[in-house]
């Protein structure tokens, strides 16, 4: 090619840039207006038909094959683009492969149907990695969009309208160039709320409104976050069916309750954390509710009548870089049954301080159904 055809070329290939560039910039104008809908003060998801099937890494599958649900794991929690650029700080991506389907197939074959895998883009989520998990271990999961709590700077910047936009898109269009579509929304906020964790909130309650997908949300129980997450959620015009207030297991009994009689579900979903922990060990929160004390929650809620509010999980990350090496090889040995953990010890205690087997199986089965169906 000479060089007058080279610099033809280099012109046709620079217009079909801008032309491109020009269409992306008109892609979400469908989703958009959805979310500006969503936006405005109406009754909650008016007009959404109740849903009879969920998103998984997999494809959709009918609600009733959802099953015995986990309801707040990570397979791997690290930063953003972490775990693509260097996964050799997890011992390479086979190796992780391996041992993340080895841990999902003994969770499977031990009677877990689905795990919820609430690691957002900030996270480090990788899609492809959860379907390739899934596919080969048989275990059904589910991926979020959404954000947790440390933005950049990009997504700082980023407007309530836009925020809702990227969620929808990827619920109703997929996830990292591929067609894997996230089937719930989650978000995050620490000890307060600031301005780009409202902003975060109001976007997930849009986005809800417009796709139909419920939210969850990490939620620091013993700052009683979670009532003010409902706040927003609420002026927002987002019914509490449609949301599950994260990591109450860990805060007042009178909050629990209250959240519960408002019409939210209460994820009970950090239950490994209330054990003995070494000084130090990562993520163990001072002064932790034990497990006796989370068990007897459990049960005083079940006895008032709000087993159908409440789901069952262990925040358990298989792999994690949110803490040094050597940490978290301490966090790992403070859970040795992993995502395992809710089936081999919580449920036993629970049975032995009289909840009873249609209780356990309303907050491991009935309850994740009917959220996603709401």
């Amino acid at each position: 090619m000479g060089n007058k055809q080279r610099a033809k070329a280099g012109r046709l290939n620079r217009r079909e840039a801008m032309a491109r560039i020009a269409a992306t910039l008109a892609l979400p104008t469908a989703f958009a207006a959805s979310v500006a809908a969503a936006g405005a003060q109406r009754p909650a998801q008016a007009g959404l038909p109740r849903r009879r099937t969920v998103q998984t890494v997999t494809g959709a599958i009918d609600l009733a094959k959802l099953g015995f649900t986990l309801s707040h794991e990570h397979i791997c929690a690290a930063s953003a683009g972490l775990w693509q650029a260097w996964p050799e700080l997890f011992g390479g991506r086979a190796q992780l492969v391996r041992t993340a389907v080895e841990q999902l197939r003994q969770a499977r074959d031990e009677g877990v149907d689905t795990l919820i895998d609430v690691t957002t883009i900030d996270l480090g989520r990788d899609i492809r990695l959860l379907e390739e998990v899934s596919r080969k271990s048989g275990l059904q999961v589910i991926a979020c969009t959404g954000h947790w709590l440390d933005p950049s700077r990009s997504m700082n910047a980023r407007t309530v309208e836009e925020l809702a936009e990227f969620f929808a898109r990827e619920i109703e269009r997929g996830i990292e160039g591929t067609d894997i579509r996230a089937g719930i929304i989650k978000v995050a906020n620490g000890g307060t709320i600031d301005a780009f964790g409202e902003r975060l909130l109001r976007a997930a309650a849009r986005a809800s409104k417009a796709t139909g997908v419920p939210v969850t949300t990490h939620s620091p129980g013993g700052d009683r976050v979670g009532e003010k997450q409902a706040a927003i959620f609420e002026s927002e015009g987002l019914g509490p069916s449609r949301v599950c207030i994260g990591h109450t297991d860990n805060s007042a009994a009178d909050y629990q309750m209250g959240l519960a009689k408002r019409g939210y579900y209460l994820g009970m979903d950090q239950l490994p954390r209330g054990g003995p922990a070494a000084p130090g060990t990562p993520l163990q929160q001072p002064g932790a509710l034990s497990w006796d004390q989370r068990y007897a929650q459990i049960k005083n809620l079940v006895d008032a009548g709000m087993a159908d509010r409440i789901m069952l999980g262990n925040d358990h990350s298989i792999a994690m870089s949110l803490q040094p090496t050597s940490a978290d090889r301490m966090r790992l040995a403070q859970n040795p049954d992993g995502i395992l953990f809710v089936s081999r010890k919580a449920i036993p205690a629970l049975r032995k301080i009289g909840v009873s087997e249609q209780a356990i199986r309303t907050m491991t089965v009935d309850v994740p159904r009917r959220f996603f169906e709401a």
